[in-house]
């Protein structure tokens, strides 16, 4: 029995590399060119394009408690309906199941590259992704600050503004991956002390996704090779 089992596990491993440069697309395509592409298209890829994330991000990790199978259901079903509707509270409530969601999958992607006992394509891919999700938390919370508080940034617009719906979009993804990554090109600057305090978490938290990750996986290595 226990030989059967280890059997289907070796034979369900490929998979779950597939499903993460599956998902790691996905986000790459979402975070980097949705926001680009002309607003009618924009509007219907987006529910497409982050419910291919949500499957994706679940079958990506090694354990999938039931759980977390009935949250992407919910995140799935209310995308869906706070896109076709539109309402206000719908929408809001639509990005808070989304960041609670994407803050899961991080949570099992870290604690999936603590317990790794080799480092290999897996386990580099799902760093990467764990990165590239906390830019989307991220984006979210700045999306709902914008649109809520116009004043709590000062934004330096282009000759040519772009419409409101699509500046809400590449705007927020845009400081929220600069400032992950402490860039800060000065374009966008928070004025309110909640937003500076918040773009200093997002700043702090970023190098320490950075440090503790290479750190876990520089040990891992080590320890791989010392094994070897």
């Amino acid at each position: 029995m226990i030989t059967n089992l280890s059997t289907l596990k070796r034979k369900f491993r490929p998979s779950l590399k597939i499903w993460n440069i599956l998902l790691l697309v996905a986000l790459v395509f979402a975070a980097f060119i949705l926001p680009v592409l002309p607003l009618a298209l924009h509007r219907k890829l987006f529910s497409i394009v982050y419910t291919f994330i949500y499957i994706s991000a679940v079958l990506s990790l090694d354990k999938r408690p039931t759980s977390l199978l009935v949250l992407v259901a919910v995140t799935i079903i209310v995308e869906w309906v706070s896109g076709i509707l539109g309402f206000n509270m719908i929408l809001i409530f639509a990005k808070a199941v989304n960041v609670f969601f994407f803050i899961v999958i991080v949570f099992f992607l870290l604690k999936q590259i603590a317990t790794a006992r080799v480092v290999n394509a897996e386990i580099i891919l799902g760093s990467i992704i764990g990165y590239l999700l906390l830019g989307i938390i991220y984006s979210i919370f700045l999306t709902v600050i914008m649109e809520k508080d116009p004043a709590a940034f000062n934004i330096v617009q282009p000759g040519i503004p772009a419409p409101d719906d699509q500046f809400n979009v590449s705007t927020p993804l845009y400081f929220g991956y600069v400032t992950l990554a402490t860039v800060g090109y000065g374009d966008i600057v928070p004025l309110k002390p909640y937003t500076r305090s918040f773009a200093t978490w997002i700043a702090i938290s970023g190098q320490f996704y950075i440090a503790i990750i290479v750190a876990l996986l520089v040990g891992k290595f080590a320890a791989q090779r010392k094994s070897e």
